[in-house]
């Protein structure tokens, strides 16, 4: 563990024990910012560079990091009248780390379209929320001429990307990479990594959503994608690393147990988080989920 992650998790253990209400409004701060935006892999350079790059006019939903509109950068390959598929990122990451995801499906004839969230990449804000994903998720499906061939989330971005389709966004297929489930189970990771004390949990994701959205009340209950799934219209595939250390392969387990009479759990071994999405057996299986007749 770094040296200044040893020192968080410390600061935060004290203060949880000695002063809570303090302890709960710094972690309501740091919660929703994810911090500096991490740069382009080399490895995926020569894909970020190739992108059709667009941009649109966003409103934040974080409160703390003003509302003032920003930009959020999105991206584009492929030819233009070819099915579309929707890539969605996750936390601390960037539209190009999907960038051998987006030669293989462009390789197919496919058309390929995501964006940098907020406060992440090239996209402006301080904060980021599935209330963000899901407004940049329908803007870009409102001008498809038809759904999307495919969804495709990472991380985070599965959760937004799910909640997106249960409310009516249209796409043929759904791939989850690395799920996360919900908000509460996002909240519950960073109550585990921070050293707040398990027994502030009810009340730091009171805080949190007090904090950073507080308008609106029902976020734990409108993000939780086990209790409000994809469509079974939308075949999905659940792609987990069994040594995912950010988000346990047992989410998508029950993702797959939520979805049982429309999905498939693939499972890999020694990729963790991040790196599943380079590997080629993972991408093969992308594939293959998209070319799969309807009625498998």
């Amino acid at each position: 563990m770094p040296q200044s992650q040893r020192v968080t998790r410390a600061t935060f253990r004290t203060l949880g024990r000695t002063a809570p209400p303090l302890a709960l409004a710094l972690g309501s701060v740091t919660y929703w910012r994810p911090g500096p935006p991490v740069p382009v892999r080399l490895a995926d350079r020569p894909v970020h560079e190739s992108a059709r790059r667009g941009s649109l006019v966003h409103r934040p939903t974080f409160r703390g990091g003003g509302r003032r509109s920003t930009q959020v950068a999105t991206y584009s390959w492929g030819e233009p009248g070819a099915p579309g598929v929707l890539l969605v990122h996750g936390w601390r990451s960037r539209a190009s780390a999907f960038g051998r995801i987006v030669e293989d499906l462009t390789a197919a004839g496919l058309r390929v379209v995501t964006y940098d969230a907020p406060a992440h990449g090239d996209s402006g804000g301080r904060g980021r929320t599935g209330l963000d994903d899901l407004d940049i998720i329908r803007r870009l499906s409102d001008v498809e001429d038809a759904p999307w061939a495919a969804v495709v989330g990472h991380s985070l971005g599965v959760l937004a990307a799910g909640i997106a389709l249960h409310e009516g966004v249209r796409a043929e297929r759904f791939t989850g990479v690395s799920a996360l489930t919900s908000v509460r189970s996002a909240t519950d990771w960073f109550v585990r990594v921070s050293g707040l004390p398990w027994a502030l949990r009810d009340r730091f994701a009171t805080a949190v959503q007090r904090y950073g959205l507080p308008g609106h009340p029902d976020v734990y209950e409108r993000f939780d994608l086990l209790a409000r799934t994809v469509p079974a219209s939308v075949p999905a595939l659940w792609i987990h690393d069994a040594e995912d250390r950010m988000n346990p392969h047992v989410l998508s387990e029950r993702l797959h147990e939520a979805h049982a009479s429309s999905s498939e759990l693939f499972t890999t071994t020694g990729l963790g988080h991040n790196k599943i999405l380079g590997d080629a057996a993972v991408r093969s299986r992308i594939l293959d989920h998209l070319a799969a007749p309807a009625s498998a």
